[in-house]
Parts: C-alpha cells; sequence; structure tokens
C-alpha cells in the first residue's frame, strides 16, 4: 500500500471548539521521516537534536498547532508499548503535522488506520499559554477602552501579537507614551478583577468585521465561520489560540513595558501567579 501524503490528510482540529480537552484517542493515519517532505515544509520545523524527527498525521487532535502569536503544544500519542513523544505541530491546510520522536527509537506505528493513537497533552504547558494568549487581549481591551475615553490618542490601533512564554508583547500602530503604563496596568487589573467569561464563537465575517474589538488578523475562516473569542461584553477578537475560561485564571497579568519606534508602541507583559 503507497504511504499517504501527509500534507493531504485532512485534521480536525479539536482545541479550536473545546481548549479543555486534555486527551483525545484517533486513529494514526501517517507516519513518516521529516526528511522525506519538501525543503519548504522541512524548514517550519526544528527537529530535536538528539533524535530521528518523524511526522505524524491524524484525523483529528488536541494539540495546538503553532500560529497566531501562539507556540504549539507539546505531549505525547502513545500506541501499545509506542510513544510519538511531540516537539512541535504546524498546521498546512488542510493537515495538521505533528513532529517528534519515537520511544523506544526502534518502534514503529503501522499507519493503516487500525493504529489508535492516545494523545495526551502538556496540561500545565497548556495553560500557561492559555493565560499568556488571553492576557495579551485584556491588555488590547484596556488599551481600547482608554482610546475610547481620551486617556489615549484617538489614532492608536491593534496591530501584531506575541504571546511567546518570556517574549509576549502586543502592538500598537500609533504612539502610546511610557508614561501611560500605569493607567494601562490599572485598567487590566480592573478588568481581571471583574473575572469576566472568555468564550468562543464562530461568527460571520461580516458580523466579525462589524461586532469585533480589533480585525487586523487577516480572517480565516472554514465551514463553520470567523472564530471569534469574546471577553464578557467588553470585546472581542478573532483568533485561533486557546484561553482561559475566566479572566482571574490568567493569574497577576503584568505590564512591564512600553517601547516606541517608527510609529509602532510595543507594550510588553507577562502572567504570574496571583
Amino acid at each position: 500500500m503507497a504511504t499517504p501524503d501527509p500534507l493531504t490528510q485532512h485534521t480536525e482540529p479539536l482545541y479550536q471548539k473545546d481548549g479543555q480537552l486534555y486527551t483525545h484517542t484517533a486513529p494514526i493515519t501517517s507516519i513518516q521521516s521529516l526528511s522525506s517532505l519538501p525543503p519548504d515544509t522541512q524548514s517550519l520545523f526544528k527537529p530535536p537534536p538528539d533524535a530521528q524527527p518523524f511526522i505524524l498525521t491524524t484525523p483529528s487532535t488536541i494539540f495546538h498547532a503553532q500560529g497566531g502569536g501562539q507556540p504549539s503544544d507539546t505531549g505525547t500519542i502513545k500506541a501499545g508499548a509506542t510513544v510519538f513523544e511531540i516537539h512541535q505541530v504546524r498546521k498546512i491546510d488542510p493537515a495538521i503535522l505533528h513532529l517528534g520522536s519515537l520511544q523506544p527509537s526502534h518502534s514503529i506505528f503501522s499507519a493503516d488506520e487500525t493504529e489508535i493513537g492516545e494523545q495526551s497533552i502538556d496540561v500545565p504547558k497548556r495553560l500557561l499559554h492559555s493565560r499568556i494568549h488571553t492576557a495579551g487581549h485584556v491588555i488590547g481591551l484596556a488599551v481600547n477602552q482608554l482610546i475610547i475615553e481620551g486617556v489615549l490618542a484617538k489614532d492608536i490601533v491593534d496591530g501584531k501579537a506575541s504571546h511567546y512564554p518570556g517574549a509576549a508583547f502586543v502592538e500598537f500602530v500609533g504612539l502610546i507614551s511610557g508614561e501611560k503604563k500605569a493607567e494601562i496596568q490599572g485598567r487590566v487589573d480592573e478588568l481581571v478583577r471583574q473575572d469576566l467569561d472568555v468564550k468562543v464563537h464562530f461568527w460571520t465575517e461580516e458580523k466579525a468585521r462589524s461586532d469585533c474589538t480589533g480585525v487586523l488578523e487577516s480572517f480565516k475562516s472554514d465551514e463553520d465561520g470567523v472564530r471569534v473569542v469574546q471577553i464578557g461584553d467588553v470585546g472581542s477578537y478573532p483568533c485561533g489560540g486557546t484561553h482561559v475560561l475566566k479572566l482571574k485564571e490568567c493569574g497577576k497579568i503584568v505590564v512591564r513595558g512600553i517601547k516606541r519606534q517608527k510609529g509602532i508602541s510595543k507594550v510588553s507583559y507577562e502572567v504570574q501567579d496571583a
């Protein structure tokens, strides 16, 4: 039987609808060495230095794929005595590719859709990523409220963001003075104190463009619509990441600093245990 092409395997991203799903079972549809993939696909991955890298696909996955400023999940997929240790996950439509190594190294999956893999993510890492990603939206909403109130300039708009541990920031097009750090921090603290609900919706593109607080991210609409994260009734953003369910789960959101360069203001931040 011919080896299935992993790039054509359709993968359902279960984390998009249930960010609190930490275990799952699904067939293994393909597994092959990273070196067998096209060079441009190989370049998307950083393989482990001490093990042979493989790419695994499955019809559905709980592993968040790297993107939208959020790093990928890690964890394991087990089948019998074989463990596939996942180091990185990337999405190349329609597939989600899991990069990992086999333990023991001489093991192999049959990948004939009769081999069932038990998926299990690194929960503490997922929770940290969710806290940081939600915190980035809270900073965006705090800045938006201060713009509406006239505390910040009216021409400031949302830019790109990074939600990586130790390197998290939200950028804004326009200048935010460093003197406004305390006011942004105060507004962020107030939003967290309210412990607002964080909910995921799938909206039409028309509704997302009209109702979302920030719409700078490119819309990635599928048969379900545009995925949107909504925080209480304060605001919402198009977003493909994972999130907490209530704002107090973020812990303490700390605004670390504001840097300005070439008309861009970068607000760096971190989350701490409350």
